[in-house]
């Protein structure tokens, strides 16, 4: 395990990830990242566009998590946090003449990681980003602290942020979703990013069959987002593959995971350009996505289902609002001399490095 001889080592226990009220240990691991900061997702509907994980690992420990079939995941219960990632932000940016017009904040880990000094850095690299007029895409699971919220709303149509809830169920979200924000807390992010004016949206995604696609978790989840002032949401269901070592032995109030594999019978390959998943089958899909439409639909909130896990369902379409953030495919310039490559995403396995320190 990563830091284990190291000397002086502290783990730092963070109150309040779960939600729960009892304190997570988490350990936050500091990284040196060789490869570039800014990079290029594999996810085709946002391949021109650019994404940064600040780090390896999440402190979320959803358990359908794709990330953890990476080779240098560090495990459940540590952060590796790339240290140097401001600066490299800095250099990359100043090497290009034209900056990126949008950045995905991220593939592969949690933006908003609960240590002071991951958000220190988190917060001083979006704030350069959106100061040079690059556009933010953020996707997260945890708890978005009020200086973000302030930063976003001083940057009007530039931000949009993508705050994943698939039930209004607290134990069904501490079931899959262990370490991540509670629901309420969820909620509160995105009440208090409509508050302020930010473009925001619910994630309604990965949907767990006969858990959190049920007509009465739907219509709960549909109410909750109104009241907090949702009118947008994409959704979709959790896909099985290679390397997710989704639990079989999950129970709750009747549910079980490994019932629940059985309905995983379709396959897809070539899934975003490389990779076979298992979904549940296109009809039932259908009939599940079509109930929480209509329930959202009723309460003004649209629905967009994504077309990547979906390519099989009429109406499916990309569920990333690029055009909205004004962001159009990518064309950056190099200064003279400088080799022009195209960096993909490697996931957080690429540029580890050595550790540096526990804090």
């Amino acid at each position: 395990m990563i830091g284990e001889d190291a000397k002086g080592a502290v783990e730092r226990t963070v109150a309040g990830v779960v939600g729960t009220g009892s304190p997570v240990p988490l350990r936050v691991v500091a990284w040196q990242r060789r490869a570039e900061v800014l990079t290029h997702p594999k996810l085709p509907c946002l391949a021109e566009f650019h994404t940064l994980n600040l780090s390896a690992g999440c402190p979320n420990e959803c358990r359908y998590c794709y990330a953890q079939s990476y080779a240098h995941h560090p495990g459940w219960g540590t952060v590796a946090y790339y240290a140097n990632a401001l600066e490299k932000l800095r250099g990359e940016l100043a090497r290009l003449r034209v900056a990126p017009r949008l950045v995905y904040f991220s593939t592969a880990s949690e933006p908003f990681v609960p240590a002071e000094r991951v958000l220190d850095d988190l917060y001083a690299i979006m704030a350069m980003l959106l100061e040079r007029g690059v556009a933010l895409l953020i996707s997260t699971k945890g708890v978005i602290p009020d200086r973000f919220v302030a930063l976003f709303a001083r940057y009007p149509g530039r931000v949009h942020v993508q705050v994943g809830i698939t039930t209004e169920r607290d134990s069904a979200r501490a079931l899959i979703e262990p370490r991540a924000a509670s629901v309420a807390e969820r909620l509160d992010n995105l009440a208090r990013l409509a508050g302020a004016g930010v473009s925001c949206e619910a994630r309604v995604d990965p949907l767990a069959p006969g858990l959190t696609d049920t007509g009465e978790n739907l219509k709960a989840l549909a109410d909750a987002l109104a009241r907090v002032g949702v009118r947008r949401a994409v959704a979709s269901f959790l896909f099985l593959r290679w390397g997710i070592k989704f639990p079989n032995d999950l129970r709750l109030d009747g549910w079980s995971s490994g019932a629940m594999r059985r309905l995983y019978t379709h396959k897809v390959t070539n899934y975003c350009g490389g990779g076979t998943i298992w979904l549940p089958p296109a009809a039932y899909r259908s009939e599940r996505l079509a109930a929480f439409e209509s329930l959202a639909r009723e309460r003004g909130i649209e629905v967009v289902v994504c077309r990547c896990k979906n390519a099989d369902l009429p109406g499916a379409r990309c569920c990333h609002p690029t055009e909205a953030l004004g962001a159009g495919p990518e064309e950056k310039t190099l200064e003279p001399g400088t080799a022009r490559k195209r960096a993909t995403d490697p996931g957080p396995a690429e540029g580890s490095g050595e550790q540096l320190t526990i804090f």
